[in-house]
């Protein structure tokens, strides 16, 4: 799976929101790493690969948001998101979480989908 990734991942470990469909009730699950394009979620259990959905975290005060697409599951309750639409405003907003993270080190891969 790291074979495929085109942009330094970041380790997050924080709460987050997950809308499915965007604007119904959240799952509360945790934001493990995050990327410009995408991210990965621990307790994503109910998600579903294709599935299109909004993920919402806070950071500094601010909260982003973006619409999102699961990308892949594994069987341990992981998921990958992909960003579909972040708002410019949201997007310098990501663009500064990620610049005040600790790039995630290349490693062994998570469990393919």
């Amino acid at each position: 799976m790291i074979a495929h990734r085109q942009v330094p991942r970041y380790v997050a470990e924080l709460p987050c929101a997950v809308s499915q469909p965007p604007g119904a009730s959240p799952l509360h699950t945790k934001l493990v790493n995050l990327s410009i394009s995408g991210c990965c979620l621990e307790g994503a259990d109910a998600l579903q690969v294709k599935q299109e959905c909004e993920i919402a975290f806070e950071w500094g005060g601010r909260q982003f948001r973006a619409e999102a697409a699961v990308t892949w599951k594994s069987s341990r309750g992981e998921a990958g998101l992909k960003f579909l639409y972040i708002d410019p405003s949201h997007q310098d907003l990501l663009r500064s979480v990620c610049a005040n993270l600790r790039l995630q080190p290349i490693g062994r891969p998570l469990e393919s989908p």
